[in-house]
C-alpha cells in the first residue's frame, strides 16, 4: 500500500467509522490501487472538501498544492 492511498483510508476510517457500508465500499476501491498516481487520482477527482482538508492536516500538502495539481493532472 502506498503513502497516498493509506493516508485517504485512515481519513476514511475515521470519518466513516458509524457507517460501515460506505466506508466498506471505499476501501475496497482504494485497496485496487497499486500506486502513488492511484490514490492523487482519487484526491484530485473523488475526494470531497473535508477528505482533502484532513489530508492536508496530515500530509506537508496544502490546499492550494492539491487544486493544482486537480488543474493540471489531465495535462500530465
Amino acid at each position: 500500500m502506498n503513502y497516498v492511498t493509506q493516508t485517504i483510508i485512515d481519513i476514511f476510517e475515521e470519518r466513516f467509522a458509524n457507517d460501515q457500508p460506505y466506508l466498506l465500499e471505499k476501501l475496497e476501491e482504494l485497496n485496487t490501487h497499486t500506486n502513488k498516481y492511484d490514490g492523487l487520482n482519487f484526491l484530485c477527482n473523488k475526494a470531497d472538501k473535508t477528505t482533502i482538508k484532513m489530508y492536508t492536516q496530515k500530509t506537508e500538502l496544502t490546499e492550494e498544492n492539491i487544486a493544482y495539481l486537480k488543474s493540471i493532472w489531465y495535462k500530465i
